[in-house]
């Protein structure tokens, strides 16, 4: 079973033990995280999970990192940096519901911060 599972994942491209250790990161953060509905609290995890399985190639080629167990702790961090952005996303969606006026403008002025030029 687990042998079909890890050819799936194979693949698509994703490394069960990337997957596994965000997976894990997303199991603490979960125990940690106590705000948000259930629903939240399973999506965050979800996508500390996806952001784990499929950004830890690209963060080893990057640190030239090759050990096995350095590529779990790169994946434990990335799944855990991943449900940090789920959240902020997620509270990003709250304040729109309660609030679409406030994310334009917001966007708006965040736009004119990047692509203007700034002579000072």
């Amino acid at each position: 079973m687990f042998s079909t599972i890890a050819a799936w994942l194979a693949a698509i491209g994703v490394q069960p033990t990337h997957l596994i250790a965000g997976l894990a990161g997303g199991i603490v953060r979960a125990l940690i995280y106590k705000e948000g509905t259930l629903v939240e609290r399973i999506f965050v995890g979800a996508v500390g999970t996806l952001f784990a399985a499929f950004l830890t190639p690209f963060a080893l080629l990057i640190f030239g990192a090759t050990a096995p167990a350095i590529s779990g702790a790169v994946g434990f961090m990335l799944g855990l940096m991943g449900m940090s952005f789920a959240i902020a996303f997620i509270k990003i969606g709250k304040d729109y519901a309660n609030n679409p006026g406030k994310l334009k403008d917001d966007l708006g002025s965040l736009l004119l911060r990047v692509f203007n030029k700034d002579d000072k």
